[in-house]
């Protein structure tokens, strides 16, 4: 569809970030009625936006594990080399070889870009919902991210893809 005619905010609805007007979302034969994100999440759904959106003054690790920090929470302490290794699994299967302490404000507009799509793949998601991924990706990154999708692919993973660009809709 072209700018304007809603596929974003379809996906903000699906995973619970709008309200939609009328109609029902159906998954697996279950009506949803999702409130909030971590909702979506609950059901497996997750999603990277087209808009990066990552909290700059902290470190890469901070910012993929930020709705999960309390899973590494131990007598109120985070366990950060336990934080830590855990990312660096979700920063390979995206091909970012950084340090998961970099700050992420260091990091180019395609690397924070693959920060989101680690951070959606961190949550186990069986539902992955693409806007324009590769939008502030090189053809490198880009070319990365295309093998993922055919191994989530091949994990029975169902992925929505949005982009402007039909080589890649074609493709996957």
């Amino acid at each position: 569809g072209e700018n304007g005619a809603g596929k974003s905010t379809i996906m903000n609805i699906i995973v619970g970030n709008l309200r939609q007007d009328e109609g029902e979302i159906v998954l697996d034969g279950e009506t949803l009625h999702l409130k909030s994100y971590q909702d979506a999440i609950a059901h497996h759904i997750s999603i990277v936006h087209q808009e990066i959106q990552v909290v700059p003054e902290s470190s890469i690790a901070e910012n993929i594990m930020l709705d999960k920090l309390k899973n590494y929470s131990v007598g109120g302490k985070i366990a950060w080399d336990k934080l830590n290794q855990e990312t660096e699994k979700y920063l390979k299967m995206v091909g970012l070889p950084l340090p998961p302490k970099t700050p992420i404000a260091t990091l180019s507009a395609a690397q924070k870009q693959l920060c989101q799509i680690a951070k959606a793949l961190s949550t186990q998601a069986k539902y992955l919902l693409l806007d324009e991924p590769t939008s502030s990706l090189t053809n490198h990154e880009a070319e990365r991210l295309f093998q993922l999708l055919e191994q989530l692919k091949k994990e029975n993973v169902t992925i929505i893809f949005v982009s402007h660009k039909l080589e890649e809709v074609l493709r996957i």
